[in-house]
């Protein structure tokens, strides 16, 4: 297995370039930011390195963002890992928690792994990869058109990765001046930002926009000390309905659906929150549930998800407790607020 040490780090195609079949994994629910960072590595090593079989691997869907995207793109993706497969990139995702039948094929087949992310570094995911490019910024697509040299980019992987900037820097809020000087110079190499805009531009179908609107009506609000909490119960759009709660006010979301026995429950915080606290969901939250009541869960720190053996309320409470317990909460600190009038 070679094993890059930060200081020999050589630069990500050099690296990729090495293996002879790699897939490119995206987390669930791929968003604009993980497609085009996903589709942009894919291209220039195409074009550094033809010999070098890469595929894109989307193992548990898209979401809605996404889908304008990948019709302009128009390239297939894998739903599953090919088992001869050399090399695993993460992109966009700082462990594979959240994906535990690709997890379970790449120990069985003993392949390694390397991490391409710009959000919180999971220490133990961290110390197991081969390669990793982490980078404090506003999107994984920013790191990838940093890292990659420009002679590699064509003007549709650039397109990509100005669309998935403009996504997750959530319209240039997060991380401003960065963002907006690397699309810029994206813009100035052929990339369109009206087209990238017009591929953002999601028309919701029916049931998403039902789900949201239950989401809102079934919410529970708390609220410790200057931070509001929103809570939910919903059958589906997990993340949906917490971004729209975030949307509203909240400084954090939570949003659980249930199936029998099992529910999923999904996290999102909004920037200043997070900021100001440096909670992390996934490791602080996702992970201590997976622990408690069995599952798979993991993501970023402002937004993750699990998938546990519990009822939604019980889920809900428990990742109540262990976010006040994180902040420091007094016994009571935590009051819930009348929705009523």
């Amino acid at each position: 297995m070679k094993k890059c040490g930060r200081r020999e780090l050589p630069e990500l195609l050099e690296f990729l370039s090495s293996y002879n079949r790699i897939a490119l994994v995206c987390h669930p629910n791929a968003d604009p930011d993980c497609i085009g960072s996903s589709y942009a590595i894919r291209s220039a090593l195409r074009a550094r390195s033809p010999s070098v079989a890469v595929s894109i691997l989307v193992p548990d869907g898209i979401n809605a963002a996404s889908s304008k995207l990948l019709e302009y793109l128009d390239f297939e993706f894998a739903s599953s890992m090919d088992g001869d497969c050399e090399l695993a990139v993460l992109v966009d995702m700082p462990s594979l928690d959240q994906l535990p039948e690709v997890k379970e094929l790449m120990i069985l087949k003993k392949i390694p792994y390397a991490i391409v992310d710009h959000h919180t570094a999971e220490p133990r995911s961290l110390e197991g990869a081969v390669y990793s490019k982490l980078l404090a910024t506003s999107s994984t697509c920013e790191i990838v058109y940093r890292s990659i040299p420009k002679k590699y980019l064509n003007r549709r992987a650039t397109q990509a990765l100005l669309t998935g900037l403009i996504y997750d820097s959530r319209r240039f809020l997060i991380q401003p001046n960065s963002s907006i000087s690397a699309a810029m110079k994206m813009i100035h190499r052929g990339a369109d930002f009206a087209l990238a805009l017009e591929m953002l531009l999601n028309e919701q179908d029916i049931s998403e926009r039902i789900a949201r609107l239950k989401g809102v009506a079934r919410v529970r609000l708390y609220r410790a000390r200057d931070w509001i909490f929103a809570t939910s119960n919903i059958g589906a759009f997990e993340a949906s309905v917490a971004r729209s709660l975030t949307d509203l006010g909240a400084d954090l979301a939570l949003v659980a659906s249930g199936e029998d026995s099992t529910s999923r429950i999904t996290g999102r915080l909004n920037e200043r929150f997070q900021r100001s606290t440096s909670l992390n969901l996934a490791s602080c939250v996702m992970h201590p549930l997976v622990d408690r009541f069995s599952g798979s869960g993991g993501g970023h720190p402002s937004a993750a998800s699990a998938k546990v053996s519990a009822l939604p309320e019980e889920a809900i409470a428990a990742a109540l407790s262990l976010i006040s317990e994180r902040l420091g909460l007094s016994p009571g600190e935590l009051k819930e607020i009348s929705t009523r009038g």
